[in-house]
């Protein structure tokens, strides 16, 4: 089957779908070793930030804090 339409990553930023949001994750490497933190940054495609958010805590359910751009990802000039 071949689709009708593509939407793209393109589309998407143009559209303001695209979040950025950073996770922040405790690690530990062995049992017994000072846990640490490490921060990743996932760029998302939803309607809303709030959505975003819900997206990233489901991914990442052990994570430490979650936060999500105020504004979407804007195509750049």
């Amino acid at each position: 089957m071949k689709p009708d339409i593509i939407v793209g990553w393109k589309q998407h930023i143009k559209h303001g779908n695209v979040w950025r949001v950073q996770v922040e994750l405790s690690m530990q490497d062995t049992p017994g070793d000072d846990p640490y933190t490490y921060n990743v940054e996932v760029y998302l495609t939803s309607p809303t930030q709030a959505l975003a958010q819900y997206i990233a805590a489901t991914m990442y359910p052990d994570y430490e804090s979650i936060s999500v751009d105020d504004e979407p990802v804007g195509i750049a000039p």
